[in-house]
């Protein structure tokens, strides 16, 4: 396999063109004298050559012998920089393309790995006639290159406050001026982008955007208690990396750090990112300490987008892993009233669900929490109640996959209603010629995965005569009907208002004799309880009765409140006919009933379950496209 190295790619690097992907041959690679699995090599471009220093996790690529001398490789990331006067490559990451090769070209060897390799010098058949003086200094036993590789492994290990030897070798803009004070005898740190920040860097600067701001969160661990809080940083080439603050740094940054704004960051250290908590596309994040500097900088020619995102369809959502970081858009059809929910950790909050549905013909819940349910969610109420559907943008939602897919927010969430993107021009354009009546399936609330877009339809006869749930899974059908008749002496049920990681825990609660509620699964106590709805609906359509079971969220559709407003109303309030009203509106209506059909064990008897998972009040429009489109599928 013929390979041709990269002219002048030594040169090109040493100027700092780290967008270069250089092909290069290995000339040597040898372990570090007195580092453990640490290596070294001299990389060649067929003319020149060069030190160089493999990175940790690089470690065990050259400790296996996949690669040697001889080698020609592709640099894919690497960082240039200079070492007690001496240029070195680090190489972070690379791609072998030969393991081994004759010597390509005829490279010329600087004078100090002439010195510090005489062996490589003779195999090569190169001498070196410069100044006898630098020959003679470098003949010490100690040899120059261990005081390289040595100097640069412990540079590496050090933060960037105290890293002053290592220069990066980008070059900043050249129409940028520095703006504030420098420190006296500091030179000022060089811009970069962010996705070339690495931990092998010395001194840097980063002009960032920032994006999201998290709140004050507390902790405690074995060291003691502390408080930590991060931000999301955006450059004008779509970089991203997130910057977190502990403890006296807090204190320093958060009141100054605003959204929106554009900051030269500089002086912190870099660490690999925790991707159970870091969503963002950057291996690295940026710790700031005592030495960090941040500067408000003008934002003049808004050259830094405002926001990144990175949307799915609702239709990837559903294939999506849980607890995966996603981006997701859609237009909002509905949204439920806030409830109380009380934490594991005994602080309470709000849960508020909406429906967003997009082009992929599915909707899918998102779930607000906290302060979300008041700040946007009302916004959202508002725009619904006056007849308009808005179009939301949830930028970093977690993926759920309890029962069925559901995205939530977290800490770093961003909401944005109405946004101007093109998106939301496409959705908007879609949804006033006709997605707004366009049936669509829900991929939450156990949805049977795979379920084909078009509406799975029975009647109520043939629940019973094609004998449905009796198999080994259940089965997802759609009936149109209406309520014929509501229980309502146990309409609903005292259940734990505790989460369990992030699910409700919902374990039916008994009230004790101090007047407050227990709960079994979690041994707690609680002074208040959640209401959810235990429905028995009895449903009719024209070939037949049966009784179905409707719980939380199906329930809510069904009578139009929640739970608790319900219960209130019956058992605090005692207006019967209030409630007796509430009640009769939602009876003789057709809904279109997704029903879950499922054979049961209860003792020694098997019955068949038939739950409502979605009841959604019959479309007349929609409903007449469905039937005529039936009719030409008979005709046919």
């Amino acid at each position: 396999m013929a390979v041709r190295l990269t002219a002048n790619a030594i040169a090109k690097v040493n100027r700092g063109n780290l967008d270069l992907k250089p092909v290069v041959q290995l000339l040597d690679l040898k372990q570090v004298a007195g580092a453990k699995e640490r290596y070294r090599a001299v990389v060649s471009d067929g003319s020149a050559a060069q030190q160089a220093l493999l990175a940790a996790q690089l470690d065990e690529v050259a400790g296996s012998g996949a690669v040697g001398v001889g080698s020609v490789v592709r640099l894919l990331e690497y960082v240039c920089c200079t070492v007690k006067n001496r240029r070195i490559i680090v190489i972070v990451d690379m791609k072998i393309l030969i393991r081994d090769s004759e010597t390509i070209g005829n490279p010329k060897l600087p004078p100090e790995i002439v010195s510090d390799n005489p062996e490589l010098s003779n195999s090569l058949g190169v001498r070196y006639s410069g100044d006898q003086s630098f020959n003679q200094a470098t003949s010490s036993s100690s040899s120059p290159a261990k005081l390289v590789s040595s100097s640069v492994m412990k540079s590496c290990n050090k933060s960037s406050s105290s890293n002053a030897q290592l220069q990066s070798s980008y070059q900043p803009p050249p129409n940028y001026k520095s703006h504030g004070a420098i420190m006296k005898n500091e030179a000022p740190a060089r811009i970069i982008p962010i996705a070339a920040l690495h931990p092998y860097q010395g001194q840097w600067a980063i002009k960032a955007r920032v994006t999201a701001k998290g709140e004050v969160r507390r902790y405690n661990n074995a060291k003691g208690d502390g408080k930590v809080f991060s931000f999301d940083l955006l450059d004008s080439d779509g970089g991203e990396i997130r910057a977190t603050c502990f403890n006296a740094v807090v204190d320093r940054f958060y009141e100054s750090i605003e959204v929106g704004k554009v900051y030269l960051l500089s002086k912190g250290s870099l660490k690999p990112a925790q991707k159970n908590f870091n969503h963002l596309n950057n291996h690295w994040e940026i710790f700031l300490e005592a030495t960090t500097t941040l500067q408000l900088c003008p934002d003049e020619d808004g050259s830094i987008p405002t926001q990144q995102f990175n949307f799915r369809k609702i239709s990837d959502i559903e294939n999506a892993e849980n607890n995966s970081i996603v981006d997701v858009i859609g237009i909002v059809t509905s949204i439920n009233p806030s409830v109380a929910i009380l934490r594991k950790n005994g602080m309470e909050t709000q849960r508020r669900i909406l429906n967003l549905k997009d082009l992929s013909s599915l909707s899918v819940e998102i779930t607000l929490w906290g302060e979300f349910c008041n700040r946007e969610g009302r916004q959202i109420e508002e725009k619904l109640d006056s007849g308009l559907f808005p179009v939301l943008a949830v930028k970093a939602g977690k993926v759920s996959d309890f029962s069925g897919k559901s995205v939530g927010t977290i800490s770093s969430t961003q909401l944005f209603i109405d946004p101007i993107l093109p998106e939301t021009r496409i959705l908007r354009e879609w949804f006033d010629r006709g997605g707004k009546d366009a049936s669509s399936n829900s991929i939450s609330r156990d949805t049977m995965p795979g379920l084909p877009s078009n509406d799975c339809r029975k009647t109520v006869s043939q629940i019973k005569g094609e004998g449905l749930g009796r198999g080994n899974k259940p089965d997802w059908v759609t009936v149109k009907a209406s309520i014929s008749f509501v229980k309502t002496d146990n309409f609903c049920y005292t259940a734990c208002p505790s989460m369990i990681g992030d699910r409700l825990c919902n374990k039916k609660v008994m009230k004790v004799p101090s007047g407050r509620w227990s709960c079994d699964r979690c041994a707690k106590e609680f002074d208040e309880c959640d209401y959810r709805y235990l429905l028995q609906l009895q449903m009719q359509d024209h070939t037949g009765v049966t009784w179905v079971t409707a719980f939380q969220e199906s329930g809510a559709e069904i009578i139009g409140c929640s739970a608790r407003e319900l219960y209130e109303l019956k058992h605090q309030e005692h207006n019967d006919e209030r409630f007796g009203d509430v009640i009769r509106q939602c009876l003789f209506k057709q809904y279109l009933f997704r029903l879950k059909i499922k054979e049961e064990h209860y003792g020694d008897e098997q019955q068949v379950k038939v739950t409502v998972v979605k009841a959604d009040k019959v479309n007349p429009s929609t409903e007449c496209k469905y039937l005529l489109e039936l009719i030409g599928k008979l005709s046919s």
